[in-house]
């Protein structure tokens, strides 16, 4: 009988320990179970605080589209703008060197403007007020035979004249 005794007796402490095992098995997974929904409730309260903070990014997002949609339209209304003021600066050249033009044509039939027999002035530069190589002299730029003209029209030979040929009527000044 010895023997089965102890059968009974380890049978019986092998179902003790199967039951103990099953209690702490449930109750870990009841702590899980609770850990969980604590983990779920933290996050459900943080859904409007992400939520907002996904608001404020969208409307960053936003501003910095329309900042740069501004800046792309400035560019482009500076390009407009810049290429307006290349187009003005030809023409402006071009009524320039055609008003030089006229002046050096006017000059060539005044007869009290002096010339040489190649056609030059005696200081050496053509009839257009340029040196022999075709550049202004800044120092004479606009004077013939080394003095300036009276010639009330023709606003390089005018005293006190604006150097960029804006023309004041003499009379309003």
């Amino acid at each position: 009988m010895d023997t089965a005794i102890w059968i009974i007796i380890a049978v019986v402490v092998v179902i003790v320990i199967l039951a103990l095992v099953l209690l702490l098995m449930r109750q870990q997974k009841a702590r899980r179970r609770v850990q969980a929904e604590e983990i779920r409730q933290n996050a459900a309260q943080q859904v409007s605080s992400v939520r907002h903070r996904e608001a404020v990014a969208e409307e960053a997002d936003a501003r910095a589209r329309q900042a740069k949609a501004e800046a792309d339209a400035k560019a482009a209304e500076a390009k407009r703008l810049q290429e307006q003021a290349r187009h003005h600066q030809g023409h402006a050249a071009e009524s320039r060197q055609e008003v030089e033009s006229e002046f050096a044509r006017a000059d060539r039939l005044d007869p009290d403007v002096r010339r040489n027999a190649d056609g030059r002035n005696p200081d050496g530069r053509n009839p257009d007020g340029r040196n022999a190589d075709g550049r202004d002299d800044p120092n004479t730029a606009g004077r013939h035979a080394g003095q300036p003209s009276n010639n009330p029209i023709d606003p390089r030979h005018r005293p006190g004249a604006d150097p960029r040929g804006d023309q004041t009527p003499p009379n309003a000044r």
